[in-house]
């Protein structure tokens, strides 16, 4: 990461206190950028239909999260997302994003802002694009430490 001062400006930034909701967190990066955003716990029918990449249209954020995914997965999507729009990024590159693949090392890589390594060349990533998920990474870990469990109505 290129400047780790940034991630903690915009976490000071955010003013998140211990035990807030998603709701809440969400509303307050709404306020700091402007945008509407929306999260959606989608049904295996609806998640297909998934843009790849796509986060931000216009100024509305839409943050997708799969229903049968487990909760602290679906928390942590809405934290990594949160981070994207927070830190001024227009996509992300490991959306849609499920449980399931945890397990395929390039999308795996790619959610932490690494490289795929060997033999993931047609999910590899630029540089800058690592660079933008290793910050909204960042960001979202420390987002998640002050985030309570919501009760799921959202995520």
């Amino acid at each position: 990461m290129k400047d780790r001062r940034r991630v903690e400006r915009l976490f000071e930034e955010l003013e998140a206190e211990c035990g807030t909701s998603v709701e809440c967190l969400a509303d307050r990066v709404s306020a700091l950028t402007g945008m509407d955003i929306e999260i959606d716990v989608l049904e295996e029918s609806e998640w297909t239909a998934v843009a790849p990449f796509v986060l931000v249209e216009g100024d509305r954020v839409r943050i997708p999260v799969r229903g049968s995914d487990p909760r602290w997965f679906r928390l942590h999507t809405v934290t990594h997302e949160l981070a994207h729009v927070l830190c001024g990024h227009l996509r992300c590159e490991t959306l849609p994003m499920t449980f399931d693949q945890l397990r395929t090392p390039a999308r795996s890589c790619a959610l932490v802002g690494a490289g795929g390594g060997p033999g993931a060349a047609s999910s590899e990533i630029s540089e800058a694009e690592a660079e933008a998920e290793a910050e909204a990474e960042e960001l979202a870990l420390r987002l998640s430490a002050f985030v309570r469990a919501p009760s799921l109505a959202h995520a």
